[in-house]
């Protein structure tokens, strides 16, 4: 459950990031009005969860990968005695 909730972290801070931060910048960036700018809102909704996906992945894949690199030093450490 550790893995869930660090990705739900890093979904709700990629959603400060994008909703807040880069509405302000996106003034200056994108030419338009608010309006304009609410198209690219579904964009962001998209990239929040491949973040959190991203995110629980990587963490799923770093466990498993330190499961195998363990399980190869035992494997070492018994041949060598």
């Amino acid at each position: 459950m550790n893995k869930l909730y660090k990705g739900i972290i890093a979904m709700v801070a990629f959603y400060i990031f994008n909703m807040f931060i880069m509405q302000i910048i996106g003034n200056f960036i994108f030419i338009g009005d608010s309006f304009t700018i609410s198209y690219h809102m579904f964009t962001y909704t998209g990239l929040m969860t491949l973040c959190g996906v991203i995110v629980v992945c990587t963490y799923i894949i770093v466990g498993k990968l330190n499961e195998v690199k363990d399980l190869l030093g035992k494997s070492d450490n018994q041949k060598d005695e």
